[in-house]
Protein backbone atom coordinates (compact mmCIF):
# COMPACT_ATOMS: atom_id res chain seq x y z
CA UNK A 1 0.00 0.00 0.00
CA UNK A 2 1.61 3.32 -1.04
CA UNK A 3 1.78 6.48 1.11
CA UNK A 4 -1.19 8.15 -0.56
CA UNK A 5 -3.34 5.08 0.10
CA UNK A 6 -2.02 4.99 3.69
CA UNK A 7 -3.29 8.52 4.22
CA UNK A 8 -6.69 7.82 2.68
CA UNK A 9 -7.11 4.60 4.66
CA UNK A 10 -6.33 6.37 7.95
CA UNK A 11 -9.11 8.87 7.21
CA UNK A 12 -11.75 6.17 6.65
CA UNK A 13 -14.36 5.89 9.41
CA UNK A 14 -15.47 2.39 10.43
CA UNK A 15 -18.70 2.04 12.42
CA UNK A 16 -18.09 -0.93 14.66
CA UNK A 17 -19.56 -2.88 17.56
CA UNK A 18 -17.92 -1.16 20.57
CA UNK A 19 -18.37 -4.22 22.76
CA UNK A 20 -15.73 -5.97 20.67
CA UNK A 21 -13.09 -3.43 21.75
CA UNK A 22 -11.51 -4.65 24.97
CA UNK A 23 -7.97 -3.25 24.88
CA UNK A 24 -6.34 0.19 25.00
CA UNK A 25 -2.96 1.52 23.94
CA UNK A 26 -1.48 4.90 23.16
CA UNK A 27 -0.28 5.14 19.54
CA UNK A 28 3.07 3.48 18.78
CA UNK A 29 5.98 5.85 19.53
CA UNK A 30 3.68 8.24 21.40
CA UNK A 31 5.57 7.78 24.67
CA UNK A 32 8.63 9.58 23.27
CA UNK A 33 7.11 11.61 20.44
CA UNK A 34 4.73 13.59 22.69
CA UNK A 35 7.61 14.72 24.92
CA UNK A 36 9.82 15.84 22.05
CA UNK A 37 7.02 17.57 20.15
CA UNK A 38 6.20 19.79 23.14
CA UNK A 39 9.78 21.02 23.38
CA UNK A 40 10.55 21.57 19.70
CA UNK A 41 10.07 25.03 18.22
CA UNK A 42 11.41 24.39 14.71
CA UNK A 43 8.36 23.71 12.50
CA UNK A 44 10.34 21.87 9.82
CA UNK A 45 11.97 19.56 12.36
CA UNK A 46 8.63 18.95 14.09
CA UNK A 47 7.15 17.88 10.74
CA UNK A 48 10.03 15.47 10.01
CA UNK A 49 9.83 13.84 13.44
CA UNK A 50 6.04 13.57 13.24
CA UNK A 51 6.30 11.82 9.87
CA UNK A 52 8.82 9.35 11.28
CA UNK A 53 7.01 8.77 14.59
CA UNK A 54 3.26 8.70 14.02
CA UNK A 55 2.39 9.29 10.37
CA UNK A 56 3.07 5.71 9.27
CA UNK A 57 0.47 2.96 9.05
CA UNK A 58 2.61 -0.08 9.87
CA UNK A 59 4.61 -0.39 13.08
CA UNK A 60 6.83 -3.03 14.61
CA UNK A 61 7.65 -3.34 18.29
CA UNK A 62 5.78 -4.59 21.32
CA UNK A 63 3.17 -1.83 21.70
CA UNK A 64 0.32 -4.25 21.05
CA UNK A 65 1.61 -6.73 23.62
CA UNK A 66 1.78 -3.92 26.17
CA UNK A 67 -1.82 -2.83 25.69
CA UNK A 68 -4.06 -2.85 28.76
CA UNK A 69 -7.70 -3.74 29.32
CA UNK A 70 -9.95 -0.80 28.51
CA UNK A 71 -11.74 -1.45 31.80
CA UNK A 72 -8.47 -0.64 33.58
CA UNK A 73 -8.28 2.87 32.11
CA UNK A 74 -9.30 5.95 34.11
CA UNK A 75 -11.99 6.73 31.51
CA UNK A 76 -13.69 3.41 32.16
CA UNK A 77 -13.23 3.52 35.95
CA UNK A 78 -14.56 7.08 36.21
CA UNK A 79 -17.66 6.36 34.13
CA UNK A 80 -18.27 3.10 36.00
CA UNK A 81 -18.25 4.99 39.31
CA UNK A 82 -20.98 7.32 37.97
CA UNK A 83 -23.39 4.78 36.52
CA UNK A 84 -26.19 3.93 36.60
CA UNK A 85 -27.12 6.71 39.10
CA UNK A 86 -25.30 9.51 37.32
CA UNK A 87 -27.49 12.23 38.85
CA UNK A 88 -25.90 11.42 42.21
CA UNK A 89 -22.48 12.27 40.83
CA UNK A 90 -21.29 13.78 44.12
CA UNK A 91 -20.96 10.31 45.68
CA UNK A 92 -18.94 8.90 42.78
CA UNK A 93 -15.26 8.03 43.08
CA UNK A 94 -14.57 10.34 40.14
CA UNK A 95 -16.05 13.32 42.00
CA UNK A 96 -14.05 12.46 45.13
CA UNK A 97 -10.84 12.04 43.13
CA UNK A 98 -11.30 15.51 41.63
CA UNK A 99 -11.80 16.97 45.11
CA UNK A 100 -8.61 15.28 46.27
CA UNK A 101 -6.60 16.42 43.25
CA UNK A 102 -7.65 20.03 43.87
CA UNK A 103 -6.55 19.71 47.51
CA UNK A 104 -3.16 18.35 46.46
CA UNK A 105 -2.40 20.34 43.28
CA UNK A 106 -4.74 23.31 43.55
CA UNK A 107 -6.65 22.38 40.38
CA UNK A 108 -8.04 19.55 38.24
CA UNK A 109 -7.51 19.57 34.48
CA UNK A 110 -10.01 18.08 32.05
CA UNK A 111 -8.76 18.51 28.48
CA UNK A 112 -8.16 22.28 28.34
CA UNK A 113 -10.46 23.15 31.27
CA UNK A 114 -9.06 23.94 34.71
CA UNK A 115 -11.28 23.35 37.75
CA UNK A 116 -10.42 24.99 41.07
CA UNK A 117 -13.37 24.59 43.46
CA UNK A 118 -16.56 22.71 44.40
CA UNK A 119 -18.83 24.98 42.41
CA UNK A 120 -16.80 24.37 39.27
CA UNK A 121 -16.76 20.61 39.90
CA UNK A 122 -20.57 20.58 40.05
CA UNK A 123 -20.80 22.70 36.92
CA UNK A 124 -18.40 20.32 35.15
CA UNK A 125 -20.52 17.26 35.92
CA UNK A 126 -23.89 18.89 35.28
CA UNK A 127 -23.00 20.67 32.05
CA UNK A 128 -20.41 18.35 30.55
CA UNK A 129 -20.45 14.78 31.80
CA UNK A 130 -24.17 14.32 32.53
CA UNK A 131 -25.08 15.94 29.21
CA UNK A 132 -22.61 13.64 27.46
CA UNK A 133 -24.12 10.55 29.09
CA UNK A 134 -27.65 11.55 28.11
CA UNK A 135 -26.58 12.37 24.55
CA UNK A 136 -24.87 8.99 24.09
CA UNK A 137 -27.84 7.16 25.60
CA UNK A 138 -30.31 8.89 23.29
CA UNK A 139 -28.32 9.45 20.12
CA UNK A 140 -25.21 7.29 20.24
CA UNK A 141 -21.96 8.78 19.00
CA UNK A 142 -22.57 11.95 16.99
CA UNK A 143 -19.96 13.06 14.45
CA UNK A 144 -20.30 16.75 13.71
CA UNK A 145 -17.31 16.99 11.39
CA UNK A 146 -15.95 13.96 9.55
CA UNK A 147 -12.68 15.78 8.87
CA UNK A 148 -12.09 16.48 12.56
CA UNK A 149 -9.04 15.08 14.35
CA UNK A 150 -11.37 14.18 17.24
CA UNK A 151 -12.71 11.00 15.60
CA UNK A 152 -11.85 8.02 17.87
CA UNK A 153 -8.68 6.20 16.87
CA UNK A 154 -7.86 2.48 16.89
CA UNK A 155 -4.96 0.13 16.18
CA UNK A 156 -4.78 -3.44 14.85
CA UNK A 157 -2.51 -5.80 16.76
CA UNK A 158 -0.40 -8.63 15.34
CA UNK A 159 -3.22 -11.00 16.33
CA UNK A 160 -5.92 -8.88 14.70
CA UNK A 161 -7.28 -7.38 17.92
CA UNK A 162 -8.80 -3.92 17.55
CA UNK A 163 -7.14 -1.77 20.21
CA UNK A 164 -8.68 1.53 21.29
CA UNK A 165 -6.37 4.53 21.16
CA UNK A 166 -7.03 8.30 21.40
CA UNK A 167 -10.29 10.31 21.41
CA UNK A 168 -13.85 9.39 22.41
CA UNK A 169 -12.84 7.22 25.37
CA UNK A 170 -15.53 8.51 27.75
CA UNK A 171 -18.19 7.86 25.14
CA UNK A 172 -16.89 4.34 24.57
CA UNK A 173 -16.94 3.76 28.34
CA UNK A 174 -20.56 4.98 28.55
CA UNK A 175 -21.69 2.68 25.74
CA UNK A 176 -19.93 -0.32 27.23
CA UNK A 177 -20.96 0.31 30.84
CA UNK A 178 -24.64 0.77 29.94
CA UNK A 179 -24.48 -2.06 27.39
CA UNK A 180 -25.95 0.21 24.73
CA UNK A 181 -26.50 -1.37 21.33
CA UNK A 182 -25.09 1.56 19.43
CA UNK A 183 -22.25 1.54 16.90
CA UNK A 184 -19.05 3.45 17.48
CA UNK A 185 -16.81 5.16 14.91
CA UNK A 186 -13.06 4.57 14.65
CA UNK A 187 -10.25 5.50 12.32
CA UNK A 188 -7.42 2.98 12.16
CA UNK A 189 -4.12 4.82 12.59
CA UNK A 190 -1.73 1.91 13.04
CA UNK A 191 -1.35 -1.76 12.15
CA UNK A 192 1.29 -4.11 13.51
CA UNK A 193 3.73 -5.29 10.86
CA UNK A 194 3.17 -8.90 11.95
CA UNK A 195 -0.59 -8.74 11.38
CA UNK A 196 -1.49 -11.03 8.51
CA UNK A 197 -4.47 -12.37 6.61
CA UNK A 198 -3.96 -15.85 5.24
CA UNK A 199 -0.19 -15.55 5.62
CA UNK A 200 0.02 -12.23 3.78
CA UNK A 201 1.56 -9.63 6.10
CA UNK A 202 0.19 -6.14 6.67
CA UNK A 203 2.40 -4.11 4.33
CA UNK A 204 1.57 -6.45 1.41
CA UNK A 205 -2.18 -6.31 1.95
CA UNK A 206 -4.52 -4.15 -0.12
CA UNK A 207 -6.79 -1.56 1.50
CA UNK A 208 -9.81 -3.65 0.62
CA UNK A 209 -8.36 -6.68 2.43
CA UNK A 210 -7.95 -4.76 5.68
CA UNK A 211 -11.29 -3.02 5.18
CA UNK A 212 -13.09 -6.35 4.79
CA UNK A 213 -11.29 -7.80 7.81
CA UNK A 214 -12.43 -4.94 10.07
CA UNK A 215 -16.00 -4.95 8.73
CA UNK A 216 -16.43 -8.74 8.96
CA UNK A 217 -14.90 -9.12 12.42
CA UNK A 218 -15.94 -5.95 14.24
CA UNK A 219 -18.99 -4.39 12.65
CA UNK A 220 -21.86 -6.71 13.65
CA UNK A 221 -23.49 -7.08 17.06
Amino acid sequence: MNLEKHSNFKKKIFWINPHKINLFSAPPNWWWYARIDKRLKNARLKKIIKKFAIDKLYYGGGWDLNSILFTDTDWSKNIKSLLPNYNNFQISNWYKSIQNEIKVNGFYKYKKTLIFNEKQINFFFENSIIKLIKSVMNNGFIIKDKSSDDIPKALISRKGDLIKSGNGCHRLAIIKELNLQKKYPVQIIGIHKKFNIGGVYASSLNCIDINNFVVNKYQNF
